[in-house]
């Protein structure tokens, strides 16, 4: 099996969080900018056991780097206690499934990095994934630092804004958001995740998105003021009945099936009208 498609399958080996289908979405994100030949570094910022990482190592070419930003040991600068970084386990979970070649690693505080470091090590970011302090002042240093460090073409995956459990994170991105200087916006929202990107590439990514996403695609929404397409945010999107049913009304027999349905609607309709008279009557 290709390491990246056995990786996707079973990541959830590695302690972390990560839905299964978020990692799917990111994938196609990923092809998405290779087949438009964007290059560029991945990273991520609060990379816990690696679980998310590990994934964004597989995702780069032979020719891109990838940069790892974590306290790891040094906990105490954890003022939030948001995961708890373990540098042995995470090389040891990435060799395990990657390869460690290649791959940068800061271990400090991301409030210490600026993106000139970032940048001297790797280049310019393609894929950057903020996951790190929870906080507010965490969250929106954060969200700077991957925009300064992101290539034109670049995505931003922020973890837990929508998670009640962290409320500083959606405080966090909004100070960013309703900054007017800055550049990247939402485009996309799945499993606890939301991706920015420059709006000049949002409709390219929405639109490749929803052709690859199609049975998991929700909605189109309004974040900030721009649109957003939301993917597998509700569960029963992912129950196999409910997918067999959306296939069914795609295809050259949904129309049929949906008349079959009314009538079928209509007769349990009436069916139940008469037995309330019939129940009715007897009673009298």
């Amino acid at each position: 099996m290709d390491p990246l498609d056995a990786y996707v399958r079973y990541n959830y080996k590695v302690p972390g969080w990560l839905h299964w289908y978020s990692a799917r979405i990111i994938v196609d994100l990923s092809h998405i900018q290779v087949n438009a030949g964007f290059e560029g570094a991945v990273g991520e910022i609060g990379v816990h056991m690696g679980r998310l990482f590990i994934l964004l190592k597989l995702l780069a070419r032979p020719h891109e780097k990838a940069i790892a930003i974590d306290v790891f040991e040094d906990q105490h600068l954890n003022v939030d206690r948001s995961g708890c970084g373990d540098q042995i386990a995470f090389l040891t979970n990435l060799e395990r499934w990657a390869s460690t070649r290649d791959v940068e690693l800061i271990q400090r505080s991301s409030l210490e990095v600026s993106p000139e470091e970032i940048i001297a090590r790797v280049g310019k970011c393609r894929i950057f994934s903020v996951d790190a302090g929870h906080t507010e002042e965490c969250t929106v240093n954060d969200l700077y630092l991957a925009e300064a460090a992101a290539a034109d073409h670049g995505i931003i995956i922020l973890d837990d804004f929508f998670n009640a459990y962290w409320p500083d994170v959606s405080t966090g991105t909004a100070r960013y958001l309703l900054d007017a200087k800055t550049t990247m916006r939402p485009f996309a929202i799945s499993p606890n995740k939301v991706y920015l990107a420059r709006q000049a590439f949002h409709h390219k990514y929405q639109s490749e998105l929803r052709l690859s996403q199609e049975d998991f695609y929700e909605k189109n929404s309004r974040m900030f003021g721009h649109e957003v397409m939301i993917f597998g945010a509700d569960p029963v999107t992912f129950d196999m009945t409910h997918r067999i049913k959306k296939a069914i009304r795609k295809s050259a027999v949904g129309p049929y099936a949906l008349r079959l349905k009314e009538l079928l609607r209509k007769a349990a309709d009436k069916k139940r009208s008469r037995m309330w008279a019939r129940s009715h009557s007897d009673r009298r």
